[in-house]
């Protein structure tokens, strides 16, 4: 089995943004597989955040990308944050 690859580039940069700004700007797999790592571990039991976790393993193995960088927008935008596809 092929090593993880968390540098591979999204298809489009996912800005998190707080009060109109951008604080967070996630590029790469490690970025999100970082972001992950700070979200409370209650919070990842949840479908929505399970799915996220598995595109990013999924990716990370050498399978699609594409489809991650909307993912988590989405779930983002559930939970209330504001984010942007760049």
């Amino acid at each position: 089995m092929a090593r993880p690859n968390w540098s591979r580039p999204l298809p489009r940069a996912l800005s998190i943004v707080d009060d109109g700004k951008e604080f967070l700007r996630l590029t790469t797999l490690a970025d999100v597989r970082d972001f992950l790592n700070r979200v409370p571990k209650e919070r990842l039991q949840f479908d929505t955040w399970q799915a996220v976790s598995q595109r990013l393993d999924t990716a990370s193995a050498g399978g699609s990308i594409d489809d991650l960088p909307t993912a988590l927008q989405m779930l983002l935008m559930l939970e209330g944050v504001e984010c942007r596809l760049k």
